[in-house]
């Protein structure tokens, strides 16, 4: 890479050091160091609307960002297989399976307008969740198989983490300040507008 194809910058968190590394025309990403790990690409990809000092950042750089292409159809893979679809989430052709997409999206974004932004452990049942992972909040609300696959893909991809490693205090407090998680999951005016 020469010097104008990339921008890094380093924040110092806790003793770690998170590296974020964009070259233009290519996905974000962002690396973490600390003495036990040398680099670890801990996820990233995208630039939302509301991520107004990476954007402005880039732009006094002279860096370019691209809109994600929405015109054309996505693709989920499970199990070998493609499924092509458009909007925020992949059809579900079960009805008992979208009921329970549609209970989960709800529920979670429910238990979100309880956490206050500026002090999620204020939420009234924040001892709890916060006892609780995710996986253990996606049993509890989830029915079926698809549902529950779909959720710990949900958090995967936002959060780089499986729904083991992450506190549903935490990770709802998370969706919340991106909107929810039809935002979060969303590219037009969402979390996945722009690379």
């Amino acid at each position: 890479l020469n010097k104008w194809d990339c921008l890094v910058t380093s924040y110092g968190i806790g003793g770690q050091f998170l590296r974020v590394l964009t070259k233009v025309f290519w996905p974000l990403f962002l690396f973490l160091q600390n003495e036990h790990v040398d680099y670890v690409d801990v996820g990233g990809a995208y630039v939302g609307p509301t991520q107004n000092r990476i954007l402005r950042l880039s732009k006094q750089l002279g860096l370019e960002t691209y809109k994600v292409n929405v015109n054309e159809r996505l693709v989920h893979y499970v199990k070998g297989k493609t499924y092509p679809f458009r909007g925020a989430f992949p059809p579900v052709w079960n009805p008992i399976a979208y009921l329970d997409y549609n209970n989960l999206w709800r529920t979670m974004d429910n238990m979100g307008k309880e956490i206050p932004a500026d002090a999620p452990w204020e939420a009234p049942h924040a001892a709890e969740w916060d006892k609780m992972t995710m996986k253990d909040l996606i049993e509890k609300i989830c029915w079926t198989k698809t549902a529950r696959q779909f959720a710990s893909l949900f958090v995967n991809i936002n959060v780089t983490s499986e729904p083991h490693e992450v506190s549903a205090l935490w990770f709802l407090w998370y969706v919340k300040q991106c909107g929810g998680t039809t935002r979060i999951f969303s590219i037009t005016n969402g979390g996945k507008m722009a690379v």
